[in-house]
């Protein structure tokens, strides 16, 4: 029996970073189910990096993809971040919202919520974005 699989060109040809985070990433109003899938890992991330204190110099995410979510409460307990993937645009994707380029993904409601989870957790969030801007991202390498 034979399996067909997506092959290595079909996700390098036809994978469409914006269109991946539209579809799964893009936050609804309030505590809406469709923002249940997000939230539980963002709260998880926040308990993980804040009440567990995990820390670091250096924290290095393999298969970032075009998202950042996985990074925001780390950006307070690590140094210095490298995020790999095994695409270019999905780290072009990243590297257009650290840059703040016209077409980037919004994450600000996403930024939002993970500074909402640090205050309930008694950690001070004036300024959400200023925490996540001020990442030291090393590099972004591409995983062949």
């Amino acid at each position: 029996m034979e399996c067909n699989f997506t092959t290595k060109d079909d996700y390098l040809n036809l994978f469409s970073p914006q269109t991946y985070l539209q579809t799964y990433y893009t936050f609804g109003p309030g505590l809406s189910l469709k923002n249940h899938h997000l939230m539980c890992p963002l709260r998880k991330l926040s308990e993980v990096f804040f009440l567990d204190e995990v820390k670091g110099d250096l924290l290095i995410d393999i298969g970032t993809g075009p998202t950042i979510y996985q990074l925001l409460s780390a950006c307070e307990s690590f140094k210095e971040i490298v995020v790999t993937d095994y695409t270019d645009q999905n780290l072009e994707e990243v590297s257009k919202w650290l840059k703040k380029e016209p077409g980037a993904f919004d994450w600000s409601p996403v930024v939002k919520y993970v500074c909402v989870s640090w205050k309930e957790m008694g950690k001070c969030c004036e300024e959400p974005q200023q925490s996540v801007e001020s990442w030291r991202i090393l590099g972004a390498f591409f995983c062949p």
